[in-house]
């Protein structure tokens, strides 16, 4: 079985952060985990636990070189999506944790992307059905991204942010 992980990161260590174990093979796939973590941490830890062969975090993984947004930013508001600055006060924070949570994890020997779940959720249309807990499931869109990406079924946007597609090749 392939693992993939998908984190829906938090700003803050205090918030929770979804974490979602897809496993995935020819005859099959299973979500064998999908929990809320908190520190850094705890994240790592889960992640050397299982060696997943992809991480997907939903977190901005660059700053912009110049202005508000990121040519990928500006791509997927090309697309109809509204999301957040980078270089807003409280994205900021958020930021900063990815890069240093990527910059670790790429570190330890690992692929990291970027991934944004409200597209995933939009190019699958898949419903948007009342939800237990948006981490959770956010963290599933991310993992369920990463299925994409790994079977070449995936565009990237300006370099930086993964989003699925659904042509049969890429």
């Amino acid at each position: 079985m392939r693992k993939i992980v998908g984190i829906d990161l938090a700003g803050k260590e205090k918030n929770p952060s979804g974490y979602c174990l897809l496993e995935i093979n020819e005859l099959e796939e299973r979500v064998s985990k999908i929990l809320l973590l908190y520190t850094d941490e705890q994240i790592i830890e889960e992640i050397e636990k299982e060696k997943p062969i992809l991480i997907c975090i939903d977190a901005p993984l660059s700053f912009p070189s110049k202005g508000y947004f990121r040519a990928s930013d500006l791509a997927l508001i090309s697309l109809g999506f509204r999301p957040l600055s980078p270089m807003l006060p409280g994205m900021k924070v958020l930021v900063e944790r990815a890069i240093k949570l990527k910059d670790i994890l790429e570190g330890n020997g690992y692929k990291v992307v970027e991934v944004f779940p409200r597209a995933t959720e939009r190019i699958l249309n898949l419903k948007k059905e009342r939800r237990v807990n948006k981490d959770k499931y956010d963290a599933f869109l991310c993992a369920i991204t990463g299925k994409y990406y790994l079977q070449n079924r995936f565009e990237i946007l300006e370099n930086e942010i993964v989003i699925p597609s659904t042509d049969n090749e890429k």
